[in-house]
Protein backbone atom coordinates (compact mmCIF):
# COMPACT_ATOMS: atom_id res chain seq x y z
CA UNK A 1 0.00 0.00 0.00
CA UNK A 2 0.82 3.58 -0.54
CA UNK A 3 0.76 4.93 2.84
CA UNK A 4 -1.43 8.14 2.19
CA UNK A 5 -5.27 7.91 1.28
CA UNK A 6 -6.81 10.31 -0.82
CA UNK A 7 -10.21 12.07 0.33
CA UNK A 8 -12.76 10.28 -1.57
CA UNK A 9 -16.25 12.53 -2.47
CA UNK A 10 -19.44 10.76 -3.83
CA UNK A 11 -21.81 13.54 -3.53
CA UNK A 12 -21.51 17.26 -4.74
CA UNK A 13 -23.22 19.76 -2.31
CA UNK A 14 -23.48 23.01 -2.72
CA UNK A 15 -21.08 23.77 0.43
CA UNK A 16 -18.50 21.44 -1.43
CA UNK A 17 -18.66 23.54 -4.43
CA UNK A 18 -18.48 26.94 -3.14
CA UNK A 19 -18.50 30.36 -4.57
CA UNK A 20 -15.43 29.79 -6.56
CA UNK A 21 -12.79 26.96 -8.15
CA UNK A 22 -10.72 28.37 -4.94
CA UNK A 23 -13.26 28.22 -2.47
CA UNK A 24 -13.76 24.32 -4.00
CA UNK A 25 -10.21 23.42 -3.74
CA UNK A 26 -9.75 24.86 -0.16
CA UNK A 27 -12.91 22.61 1.12
CA UNK A 28 -11.52 19.65 -0.76
CA UNK A 29 -8.78 19.81 2.00
CA UNK A 30 -6.17 17.73 0.41
CA UNK A 31 -5.57 14.84 -2.70
CA UNK A 32 -9.30 14.06 -3.89
CA UNK A 33 -10.91 11.48 -5.68
CA UNK A 34 -14.48 12.91 -6.91
CA UNK A 35 -16.80 9.76 -8.14
CA UNK A 36 -19.45 10.96 -10.94
CA UNK A 37 -21.59 8.06 -11.87
CA UNK A 38 -22.62 7.94 -15.61
CA UNK A 39 -25.57 6.86 -17.68
CA UNK A 40 -23.43 3.47 -18.56
CA UNK A 41 -22.24 2.19 -15.34
CA UNK A 42 -20.45 -0.95 -16.46
CA UNK A 43 -17.90 1.26 -17.85
CA UNK A 44 -15.39 4.13 -16.18
CA UNK A 45 -13.24 6.86 -17.29
CA UNK A 46 -10.25 8.47 -15.54
CA UNK A 47 -9.28 12.76 -15.21
CA UNK A 48 -6.07 13.57 -13.22
CA UNK A 49 -5.75 16.83 -12.94
CA UNK A 50 -3.70 19.54 -10.60
CA UNK A 51 -0.34 17.09 -10.37
CA UNK A 52 1.37 20.65 -11.06
CA UNK A 53 0.26 22.94 -8.55
CA UNK A 54 0.49 25.90 -10.71
CA UNK A 55 -2.05 24.68 -13.75
CA UNK A 56 -5.78 25.13 -12.92
CA UNK A 57 -7.41 25.09 -15.76
CA UNK A 58 -8.46 21.26 -15.26
CA UNK A 59 -9.50 22.16 -11.99
CA UNK A 60 -11.40 25.33 -13.46
CA UNK A 61 -13.31 22.90 -15.78
CA UNK A 62 -13.91 20.20 -13.62
CA UNK A 63 -15.91 23.06 -11.08
CA UNK A 64 -17.59 24.47 -13.47
CA UNK A 65 -18.76 21.06 -15.05
CA UNK A 66 -19.49 20.00 -10.96
CA UNK A 67 -21.67 23.51 -11.10
CA UNK A 68 -23.46 22.62 -14.18
CA UNK A 69 -24.54 19.01 -12.76
CA UNK A 70 -22.75 17.16 -15.55
CA UNK A 71 -23.78 14.10 -16.31
CA UNK A 72 -20.75 11.68 -18.19
CA UNK A 73 -21.96 9.03 -20.30
CA UNK A 74 -19.68 6.28 -18.23
CA UNK A 75 -18.65 6.43 -14.52
CA UNK A 76 -15.94 8.91 -13.87
CA UNK A 77 -13.09 9.43 -11.34
CA UNK A 78 -11.68 12.32 -10.77
CA UNK A 79 -8.22 12.96 -9.15
CA UNK A 80 -7.30 16.38 -7.82
CA UNK A 81 -3.63 15.68 -6.68
CA UNK A 82 -1.14 18.81 -5.67
CA UNK A 83 -4.13 20.57 -3.43
CA UNK A 84 -1.67 21.59 -1.04
CA UNK A 85 0.28 23.01 -3.20
CA UNK A 86 -2.12 25.06 -5.34
CA UNK A 87 -3.43 26.95 -2.37
CA UNK A 88 0.31 27.52 -0.34
CA UNK A 89 0.45 31.32 -0.95
CA UNK A 90 0.62 32.90 -3.60
CA UNK A 91 -2.24 30.35 -4.58
CA UNK A 92 -1.65 28.62 -7.99
CA UNK A 93 2.06 29.82 -8.34
CA UNK A 94 4.04 26.80 -6.99
CA UNK A 95 4.36 23.54 -9.45
CA UNK A 96 5.17 21.76 -6.18
CA UNK A 97 5.59 22.63 -2.13
CA UNK A 98 9.04 24.15 -1.93
CA UNK A 99 11.77 21.65 -1.18
CA UNK A 100 9.67 18.97 -2.64
CA UNK A 101 10.17 16.59 -5.64
CA UNK A 102 8.16 17.45 -8.20
CA UNK A 103 4.90 14.67 -8.29
CA UNK A 104 5.11 14.23 -12.11
CA UNK A 105 8.23 12.46 -12.04
CA UNK A 106 7.90 10.10 -9.06
CA UNK A 107 5.22 7.61 -10.80
CA UNK A 108 8.52 5.28 -11.67
CA UNK A 109 10.08 4.62 -8.37
CA UNK A 110 8.62 3.02 -5.18
CA UNK A 111 10.68 5.80 -2.42
CA UNK A 112 9.45 6.09 0.46
CA UNK A 113 8.99 10.47 0.14
CA UNK A 114 5.45 11.94 0.52
CA UNK A 115 5.07 12.72 -3.05
CA UNK A 116 6.05 9.07 -4.34
CA UNK A 117 3.41 7.69 -1.62
CA UNK A 118 1.13 10.17 -3.32
CA UNK A 119 2.06 8.73 -6.68
CA UNK A 120 1.58 5.40 -5.81
CA UNK A 121 -1.74 6.54 -4.01
CA UNK A 122 -3.01 7.39 -7.14
CA UNK A 123 -1.48 4.52 -9.02
CA UNK A 124 -3.54 2.47 -6.79
CA UNK A 125 -6.85 4.24 -7.34
CA UNK A 126 -6.88 4.39 -10.81
CA UNK A 127 -5.96 0.04 -11.34
CA UNK A 128 -8.81 -0.45 -8.75
CA UNK A 129 -11.64 0.92 -11.46
CA UNK A 130 -9.97 -0.45 -14.65
CA UNK A 131 -10.68 2.32 -16.59
CA UNK A 132 -11.09 2.44 -20.42
CA UNK A 133 -8.91 5.64 -20.97
CA UNK A 134 -7.70 8.28 -18.81
CA UNK A 135 -6.89 11.85 -19.09
CA UNK A 136 -3.66 14.25 -16.88
CA UNK A 137 -4.62 17.66 -17.47
CA UNK A 138 -1.38 19.96 -17.63
CA UNK A 139 -1.15 23.55 -18.37
CA UNK A 140 2.32 24.84 -20.35
CA UNK A 141 4.74 26.44 -18.33
CA UNK A 142 4.65 29.47 -20.73
CA UNK A 143 2.20 31.09 -23.16
CA UNK A 144 1.12 29.13 -25.70
CA UNK A 145 -1.65 26.69 -28.04
CA UNK A 146 -2.53 23.17 -26.46
CA UNK A 147 -1.02 20.01 -27.41
CA UNK A 148 -1.15 16.51 -26.31
CA UNK A 149 1.67 13.97 -25.23
CA UNK A 150 1.60 10.27 -25.01
CA UNK A 151 4.33 7.28 -24.95
CA UNK A 152 2.10 5.62 -27.42
CA UNK A 153 0.93 6.49 -30.85
CA UNK A 154 -2.11 4.01 -31.00
CA UNK A 155 -5.53 4.50 -32.56
CA UNK A 156 -6.75 5.12 -28.78
CA UNK A 157 -4.70 7.45 -28.07
CA UNK A 158 -5.21 9.98 -30.72
CA UNK A 159 -8.66 9.35 -30.48
CA UNK A 160 -8.66 10.47 -26.82
CA UNK A 161 -6.20 13.40 -27.94
CA UNK A 162 -8.30 14.60 -30.58
CA UNK A 163 -10.92 15.46 -28.42
CA UNK A 164 -8.66 18.38 -26.64
CA UNK A 165 -6.52 19.24 -29.58
CA UNK A 166 -5.31 18.66 -32.74
CA UNK A 167 -1.36 18.06 -31.87
CA UNK A 168 -0.66 14.97 -30.65
CA UNK A 169 3.41 14.73 -29.51
CA UNK A 170 4.14 11.05 -29.07
CA UNK A 171 7.72 10.54 -27.09
CA UNK A 172 10.33 8.15 -25.70
CA UNK A 173 11.35 10.88 -22.96
CA UNK A 174 11.22 8.99 -19.92
CA UNK A 175 10.89 11.57 -16.70
CA UNK A 176 8.77 9.40 -14.23
CA UNK A 177 5.30 11.02 -14.95
CA UNK A 178 2.01 9.62 -14.92
CA UNK A 179 1.51 8.54 -18.49
CA UNK A 180 4.20 5.93 -18.67
CA UNK A 181 2.59 3.86 -16.11
CA UNK A 182 1.24 0.61 -17.53
CA UNK A 183 -2.59 0.79 -16.50
CA UNK A 184 -3.70 -1.87 -18.70
CA UNK A 185 -5.46 1.45 -20.99
CA UNK A 186 -4.71 4.39 -23.12
CA UNK A 187 -3.29 7.45 -20.88
CA UNK A 188 -3.01 10.51 -22.44
CA UNK A 189 -1.59 13.55 -21.51
CA UNK A 190 -2.94 17.23 -22.08
CA UNK A 191 -1.48 20.51 -22.26
CA UNK A 192 -4.21 22.81 -22.62
CA UNK A 193 -1.88 26.38 -22.86
CA UNK A 194 -0.79 28.45 -20.55
CA UNK A 195 -2.20 28.89 -17.43
CA UNK A 196 -3.15 32.43 -18.02
CA UNK A 197 -4.44 31.99 -21.11
CA UNK A 198 -8.09 32.07 -21.55
CA UNK A 199 -7.97 29.88 -24.35
CA UNK A 200 -6.00 26.75 -22.10
CA UNK A 201 -9.26 26.81 -19.69
CA UNK A 202 -12.07 26.90 -22.63
CA UNK A 203 -9.84 23.83 -24.38
CA UNK A 204 -9.82 22.24 -20.86
CA UNK A 205 -13.62 22.48 -20.65
CA UNK A 206 -14.43 21.94 -24.13
CA UNK A 207 -12.14 18.76 -23.60
CA UNK A 208 -13.39 17.34 -20.88
CA UNK A 209 -16.81 17.68 -21.77
CA UNK A 210 -16.48 15.57 -25.29
CA UNK A 211 -14.10 13.13 -23.72
CA UNK A 212 -16.67 12.32 -20.98
CA UNK A 213 -19.88 12.77 -23.51
CA UNK A 214 -18.85 10.11 -26.13
CA UNK A 215 -20.30 6.82 -25.91
CA UNK A 216 -17.61 5.33 -28.61
CA UNK A 217 -14.40 6.71 -26.32
CA UNK A 218 -12.19 5.85 -29.54
CA UNK A 219 -14.19 7.44 -32.21
CA UNK A 220 -11.41 10.20 -33.48
CA UNK A 221 -12.97 13.78 -32.90
CA UNK A 222 -10.62 15.81 -35.41
CA UNK A 223 -7.40 15.39 -37.45
CA UNK A 224 -4.50 15.45 -35.79
CA UNK A 225 -1.05 16.83 -36.75
CA UNK A 226 1.63 14.43 -35.44
CA UNK A 227 5.15 15.10 -33.95
CA UNK A 228 8.13 12.62 -33.00
CA UNK A 229 10.85 12.12 -30.35
CA UNK A 230 11.09 15.41 -29.17
CA UNK A 231 14.14 16.38 -27.10
CA UNK A 232 14.75 18.73 -23.91
CA UNK A 233 17.05 21.21 -24.06
CA UNK A 234 18.10 21.81 -20.34
CA UNK A 235 20.70 24.24 -18.67
CA UNK A 236 23.43 22.96 -16.59
CA UNK A 237 23.00 23.53 -12.78
CA UNK A 238 25.70 25.96 -12.75
CA UNK A 239 24.91 28.13 -15.56
CA UNK A 240 22.73 31.32 -14.27
CA UNK A 241 19.65 32.56 -16.79
CA UNK A 242 17.53 35.92 -17.64
CA UNK A 243 15.20 36.63 -19.83
CA UNK A 244 15.34 40.66 -21.74
CA UNK A 245 15.41 42.38 -24.69
CA UNK A 246 19.40 42.33 -24.50
CA UNK A 247 22.76 40.72 -23.47
CA UNK A 248 22.68 40.88 -19.60
CA UNK A 249 26.30 40.48 -18.63
CA UNK A 250 25.50 39.55 -15.07
CA UNK A 251 24.25 36.60 -16.29
CA UNK A 252 25.55 32.98 -18.41
CA UNK A 253 22.39 33.24 -20.61
CA UNK A 254 19.86 35.83 -21.84
CA UNK A 255 17.01 34.64 -23.99
CA UNK A 256 14.35 36.74 -25.68
CA UNK A 257 11.89 37.97 -23.48
CA UNK A 258 9.37 37.40 -26.21
CA UNK A 259 10.47 33.76 -26.37
CA UNK A 260 7.17 31.91 -25.55
CA UNK A 261 6.24 33.76 -29.40
CA UNK A 262 7.74 30.91 -30.58
CA UNK A 263 5.69 27.70 -29.22
CA UNK A 264 4.59 25.92 -32.33
CA UNK A 265 5.69 28.71 -34.90
CA UNK A 266 7.47 28.99 -37.48
CA UNK A 267 11.02 28.55 -36.45
CA UNK A 268 13.54 28.46 -38.97
CA UNK A 269 17.09 27.95 -39.23
CA UNK A 270 19.26 30.76 -37.74
CA UNK A 271 16.51 32.44 -35.54
CA UNK A 272 17.98 34.28 -32.66
CA UNK A 273 16.55 32.89 -29.09
CA UNK A 274 19.30 34.92 -26.94
CA UNK A 275 22.70 35.86 -25.81
CA UNK A 276 25.18 33.70 -24.51
CA UNK A 277 27.89 35.48 -22.72
CA UNK A 278 30.97 33.48 -23.26
CA UNK A 279 29.56 32.27 -26.45
CA UNK A 280 29.76 28.65 -25.28
CA UNK A 281 27.26 26.33 -26.03
CA UNK A 282 28.45 24.08 -22.71
CA UNK A 283 25.90 25.63 -20.88
CA UNK A 284 23.24 23.47 -22.50
CA UNK A 285 22.60 20.14 -22.38
CA UNK A 286 20.00 17.49 -24.00
CA UNK A 287 18.02 14.65 -22.35
CA UNK A 288 19.47 12.32 -24.83
CA UNK A 289 23.34 12.03 -24.45
CA UNK A 290 23.66 10.39 -27.83
CA UNK A 291 22.72 13.80 -29.51
CA UNK A 292 25.01 16.89 -29.27
CA UNK A 293 23.28 20.08 -28.70
CA UNK A 294 25.42 21.78 -31.66
CA UNK A 295 23.40 19.36 -34.12
CA UNK A 296 20.24 21.82 -33.66
CA UNK A 297 21.99 25.04 -32.21
CA UNK A 298 25.10 26.99 -32.63
CA UNK A 299 26.13 30.23 -31.44
CA UNK A 300 26.45 33.28 -33.85
CA UNK A 301 27.79 36.93 -33.07
CA UNK A 302 27.47 35.86 -29.31
CA UNK A 303 23.71 34.77 -30.04
CA UNK A 304 21.63 31.26 -29.84
CA UNK A 305 20.38 30.37 -32.92
CA UNK A 306 18.87 27.62 -34.44
CA UNK A 307 20.59 25.27 -36.88
CA UNK A 308 17.83 23.47 -38.23
CA UNK A 309 14.12 23.99 -39.11
CA UNK A 310 12.59 23.30 -35.22
CA UNK A 311 9.30 23.39 -33.77
CA UNK A 312 9.65 24.38 -30.40
CA UNK A 313 7.16 23.83 -27.29
CA UNK A 314 7.03 24.57 -23.99
CA UNK A 315 8.73 27.55 -23.35
CA UNK A 316 8.95 29.03 -20.29
CA UNK A 317 9.79 32.56 -19.37
CA UNK A 318 9.54 31.31 -15.41
CA UNK A 319 13.73 31.27 -14.30
CA UNK A 320 13.13 28.71 -11.51
CA UNK A 321 10.86 26.06 -13.89
CA UNK A 322 13.61 26.79 -16.82
CA UNK A 323 16.48 25.92 -14.39
CA UNK A 324 14.32 22.95 -12.80
CA UNK A 325 13.10 21.32 -15.66
CA UNK A 326 14.20 22.51 -18.98
CA UNK A 327 14.46 25.22 -21.49
CA UNK A 328 12.12 24.08 -24.09
CA UNK A 329 11.23 21.17 -25.97
CA UNK A 330 11.98 20.91 -29.92
CA UNK A 331 11.41 17.85 -32.48
CA UNK A 332 13.11 18.91 -36.35
CA UNK A 333 10.04 20.25 -38.47
CA UNK A 334 8.22 17.50 -40.18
Amino acid sequence: MSGIKLNHVSEISPQLLGANTLQFLSNLGGPTVIHIPGKDKSRCRVIVTLLHGNEPSGLKAIHSLLCDNFVPQVNTKIIIASVVASLTEPVFTHRMLPGKRDLNRCFNHDEKDLQHMLANAICEEIKACQPEGIVDIHNTSGSGPSFSVSIDSSRQHQAIASYFTHRFIFTDIRLGSIMEKDFGCPIVTIEAGGSQDTEADVTAINGIRAYLSADMLFAQAQELALITHPRRLELCKESSLHYGDHLNPAVDITLRQDIEGFNFGNVVQNTPLGWIKDNDLHHFHLDEPTQRVDDFFSIVDGMLVTKKHLVLFMITTRVDIAKSDCLLYFAEKP
